[in-house]
C-alpha cells in the first residue's frame, strides 16, 4: 500500500466501531442500564481484555509516575467525562444526531495542537478540517437529521463529548512516555478509565448489578472497545493526534447508518453532499500534497 494511504484502513475500522457505540448504549440504555453503568463495564471488561493480551505478548504495563499520569489524563478525557456527557445525553438523543457531533473534535484538534505546538496547522490540513466541519454542519441541518427543538439541552450536553475527545487527543500524544509500546498504553488507559467510570457511577447512583438481558451486550461491547484502543494508541503513535481526530469524521457516517439500520432513524438526502465535503476533508488531513 502506498504510504500516503496508510493512515485510512485503520481510521476507517476505528470510525466503524466507535460510530456503533450509540447503539449499544440506547439499547442497554432501553432496558433499564444507567449511562455509567454502562461506561463502567465496558471501560473494565475491555481492559481485562487487553491486560490478557498484554500477558500473552509478554507486554508489561508500566507503572511509573509519568505513565500514571497519562493513565489518568487519558481515561478521564477520553473515557470517563466523554461516556459521562455522551452516555446521559444519549438517552434522549438520536444516535445519528450524536454521530455528527463527534467531528467536531478535530477541528479543536489541529487549533490546540497549533496552540500547544505539537503539530503544523498548515493551510492544507485547516482547509481539510473546515470542509470536514461544513459537511458535518450540512448533515445537522433540516433536510438531514436536525434534532427535535425539545432535546436541545441535551444535545448541548452532547456537543461536550468532542471537547473531551479534542482534549483527548492532544493529551495522550503530549503525555505519552517515549519507547512504551502502544498497547500497553491502550491498557493502562482503559484501566484508569474504568476506575473513573466507576467512582463517577457511584456518585450518580448508578452503580448496580446489572441485568442478565443486557450482559452479552455489554461483553461484545468491551470486545470491540478493546480492539478500538489498541487501533486509536497505534494510530497516534504511528500519525499523530491530528490524523487520528479525522476519526470523527467517519464516525458521523457510520454512526448515521447505525442508527438508521438499528433504530430506523433516516437521515434526509443532504447527508449525500455532506457525506462527500466529510471525505473531502479527510482526504486533505490525511493524504499529503505534492513534494515540488
Amino acid at each position: 500500500m502506498h504510504d500516503a494511504l496508510r493512515p485510512l484502513p485503520p481510521l476507517l475500522l476505528l470510525g466503524t466501531i466507535w460510530g456503533g457505540t450509540p447503539g449499544f448504549v440506547k439499547h442497554l440504555g432501553a432496558i433499564g442500564w444507567p449511562p455509567m453503568l454502562i461506561a463502567a463495564c465496558a471501560g473494565a471488561g475491555s481492559a481485562a481484555i487487553l491486560f490478557a493480551i498484554c500477558r500473552m505478548r509478554g507486554i508489561g504495563v508500566p507503572l511509573t509516575r509519568a505513565h500514571l499520569r497519562h493513565y489518568l489524563v487519558s481515561g478521564l478525557f477520553g473515557m470517563a467525562l466523554a461516556n459521562l456527557v455522551g452516555f446521559t445525553s444519549l438517552q434522549h438523543v438520536p444516535a445519528g444526531f450524536f454521530s455528527l457531533l463527534v467531528p467536531l473534535s478535530p477541528i479543536l484538534t489541529v487549533l490546540g495542537a497549533a496552540l500547544l505546538g505539537a503539530e503544523r496547522a498548515t493551510p492544507r490540513r485547516v482547509l481539510g478540517t473546515v470542509l470536514g466541519l461544513g459537511g458535518v454542519l450540512l448533515a445537522m441541518s433540516p433536510g438531514a437529521a436536525l434534532p427535535d427543538p425539545e432535546v436541545l439541552p441535551w444535545a448541548l450536553l452532547a456537543a461536550m463529548t468532542p471537547v473531551c475527545y479534542a482534549a483527548s487527543n492532544l493529551l495522550a500524544v503530549r503525555l505519552a512516555p517515549p519507547g512504551t509500546p502502544p498497547l500497553a498504553l491502550a491498557t493502562g488507559t482503559l484501566a484508569a478509565g474504568a476506575l473513573q467510570a466507576v467512582i463517577f457511577a457511584a456518585l450518580l447512583g448508578h452503580l448496580r448489578v446489572p441485568t442478565l438481558e443486557g450482559v452479552p451486550v455489554s461483553a461484545f461491547q468491551a470486545v470491540v472497545t478493546a480492539l478500538a484502543f489498541m487501533i486509536y494508541f497505534r494510530s497516534l503513535g504511528t500519525y499523530g493526534g491530528v490524523v487520528t481526530s479525522q476519526t470523527g469524521y467517519i464516525i458521523t457516517l457510520t454512526g448515521l447508518s447505525w442508527g438508521w439500520v438499528l433504530f430506523g432513524e433516516r437521515p434526509g438526502w443532504l447527508t449525500i453532499p455532506a457525506a462527500a465535503l466529510v471525505f473531502a476533508g479527510l482526504a486533505l488531513v490525511t493524504l499529503p500534497g505534492r513534494k515540488l
